[in-house]
């Protein structure tokens, strides 16, 4: 496979405005990171291609099989969108590179657009950030959380009775997979039964894999499969040598410090996209802010129309 050249790291968005400064040094740049080098027909998936004059439309490519025409966005989350490359790829910088996310009122402001349509763009981009399907094999860590159902701020008259510790009737539980020095895989659940999470966990975690978790029930079949021990939290047990859940519970007090402070409420059916944004950053966190744009911008293939995101519950 060829070397990918010319390709800078950006280490400020002042570094990234300066670098891409017209539409066509975005367009070879995204060219480059998608293709390096060899053109594929999103077509036909021929590899044979040739360059067309630029038009308006942008720099445009032609197949030698189909004989069809196409940019770079074609077949990618940015295909039919009329935003300008350079400001896709600023959103893209301030989404990987902020901690805790941007909300869609303040990209908005910054990129000169509306609210509905950087919603969307965020959206979008969250496409960049679907997991891989990999196996951890090193010491995990296994917890659950729930998001949502902040009871005490509600008034007396309208708060749902009974919501405390794991109730779902106003939260949504979430399961976590933490290796550690690794990365981590986080999932909404409809609940936190054995029967529910045990195939998530089997299907992320090699058999004979050492697995920490709390003393919650549903764990206990985890010691048929994997080398399992339990730190009880209930006894106010919270580490026990090098049994603990410290790192995933470390996980889900940036997730809910970001999404209470910066989304403020996430609805159930795109829950799973934030936590996508979420699990993408801590597990580049030790990338530089140039590198995890690339990273970002290399895996952008896959289109998300607007009628798909709002009906299909994504």
């Amino acid at each position: 496979m060829k070397q990918q050249n010319n390709l800078r790291d950006f280490d400020s968005l002042f570094d990234l405005l300066d670098f891409f400064k017209t539409e066509e040094i975005c367009t070879d740049y995204l060219a480059q990171l998608r293709w390096n080098g060899e053109p594929e027909c999103p077509y036909c998936g021929h590899n044979e291609s040739y360059v067309l004059n630029t038009t308006k439309r942008g720099k445009r490519w032609k197949c030698t099989k189909c004989h069809k025409q196409y940019s770079v966005r074609i077949g990618t989350i940015f295909e039919e969108s009329k935003i300008p490359l350079k400001k896709w790829f600023v959103a893209i910088y301030l989404i990987s590179s902020h901690k805790k996310g941007i909300s869609s009122h303040q990209l908005a402001r910054d990129l000169k657009i509306t609210q509905k349509t950087a919603w969307f763009l965020l959206h979008r981009v969250r496409e960049a950030f679907k997991p891989e399907n990999e196996l951890f094999s090193s010491l995990v860590e296994i917890d659950e959380t729930y998001i949502g159902g902040l009871e005490k701020n509600k008034h007396k008259s309208k708060r749902t009775p009974k919501t405390q510790g794991r109730s779902i009737k106003t939260k949504t539980p979430v399961l976590g997979i933490l290796e550690r020095k690794g990365k981590v895989y986080a999932i909404p659940v409809t609940n936190t039964k054995s029967e529910t999470i045990l195939p998530i966990i089997k299907n992320k975690l090699e058999l004979g894999t050492v697995v920490y978790t709390d003393e919650w029930k549903s764990y206990k079949p985890l010691s048929k499969y994997y080398s399992h021990s339990i730190v009880n939290h209930s006894a106010d047990e919270f580490v026990d040598g090098e049994v603990h859940t410290n790192s995933i519970e470390s996980f889900w007090a940036l997730l809910k410090r970001g999404l209470t402070g910066i989304y403020h409420h996430t609805s159930d059916k795109h829950l799973e996209k934030y936590l996508n944004e979420f699990t993408f950053r801590f597990n580049n966190k030790k990338l530089s802010e140039g590198s995890k744009f690339d990273v970002c911008l290399a895996n952008t293939k896959g289109r998300l129309d607007y009628k798909t995101l709002i009906n299909n519950g994504i």
